[in-house]
C-alpha cells in the first residue's frame, strides 16, 4: 500500500509553553485503519488538528497525498473528513439538510443520490427529516460521520468516535468504520479504549505526553 499521510519530526508548542506533540514521525498507508491510543491530553487531538490544517506545527512537515498541509491547505483539507469529539451540530436543522450543507461547504455540487446513500449507510433514513435536537447522542454521532463523508474524502479522522456511547452502539460504530475501509477510505481514529483499537485497527500507535511511543501491526500488539 502506498503512503497517504507523511508526518516528519513534527512538534507543537503552544503559547502557554505546553509541548503538546514532540518530534513525532509517522507514515499512514492508503486504505488502512490506524488507531492512536492514549489517555486524554496525550496529544492525539492536536496531531489530528495539525494534519487537517486547523493548527500549524511549530516545526516539522506534514504531507497528505504528497501535498504540504500548510502550502496546499485547500487541496489537502478537501481530501479529509473530520469527525470531532464534540457533538457540534445545528440543533434546529434536519438530518438531511445538515449533511447537504456540509457538502456545499467544500464547493461540491449537490448530489441527492450520494446523500441518500450516506444516510441509509449510517442507519439514519428514518430520521432524515428529524431535527438534530431531537436525536440521541449516538444518532448525532452518526450524523457527524455522514457530514464528514459528504464531500467524498479519501481520509476520515474520527476523534474518540465512541466516547459517551453505550457498548451496543460502540460495536455498531466499529462495523461502520470497517465498512468505510471496504469502500477504500483511510481511517484514523483516536481512542483510549484498548478494545476499540484491537477490534477494528490494522495498526495501533500509542501516544503519551505528545510522544509516539510505538506503532505495531495489530497482530503483534
Amino acid at each position: 500500500m502506498s503512503t497517504i499521510i507523511e508526518i516528519d519530526e513534527v512538534n507543537k508548542v503552544f503559547a502557554t509553553g505546553e509541548h503538546a506533540v514532540k518530534d513525532l514521525s509517522l507514515n499512514i498507508k492508503k486504505g488502512e485503519i490506524i488507531a492512536l491510543l492514549g489517555p486524554n491530553g496525550a496529544g492525539k487531538t492536536t496531531l489530528i488538528s495539525m494534519i487537517c490544517g486547523i493548527v500549524s506545527p511549530s516545526s516539522g512537515k506534514i504531507k497528505v497525498n504528497g501535498l504540504d498541509v500548510i502550502d496546499d491547505y485547500r487541496k489537502t483539507r478537501s481530501m479529509i473528513g473530520l469527525v470531532p469529539q464534540e457533538l457540534t451540530l445545528e440543533s434546529f436543522e434536519t438530518v438531511s439538510n445538515s449533511i447537504k450543507f456540509s457538502r456545499g461547504l467544500f464547493g461540491k455540487k449537490s448530489n441527492k443520490i450520494l446523500i441518500e446513500n450516506l444516510i441509509k449507510q449510517l442507519s439514519l433514513w428514518e430520521k432524515r427529516n428529524t431535527k438534530i435536537m431531537e436525536l440521541s447522542g449516538g444518532m448525532k454521532r452518526r450524523v457527524l460521520i455522514a457530514k464528514a463523508l459528504s464531500h467524498e474524502p479519501q481520509i476520515l479522522f474520527l476523534d474518540e468516535p465512541s466516547a459517551g456511547v453505550d457498548v451496543e452502539l460502540r460495536k455498531e460504530m466499529w462495523e461502520i468504520i470497517k465498512n468505510l475501509k471496504k469502500d477504500g477510505a483511510t481511517v484514523i481514529l483516536t481512542t483510549h479504549y484498548i478494545e476499540e483499537a484491537e477490534a477494528i485497527a490494522d495498526r495501533v500507535g500509542i501516544i503519551n505526553n505528545g510522544e509516539l511511543l510505538l506503532v505495531e501491526e495489530k497482530k503483534n500488539f
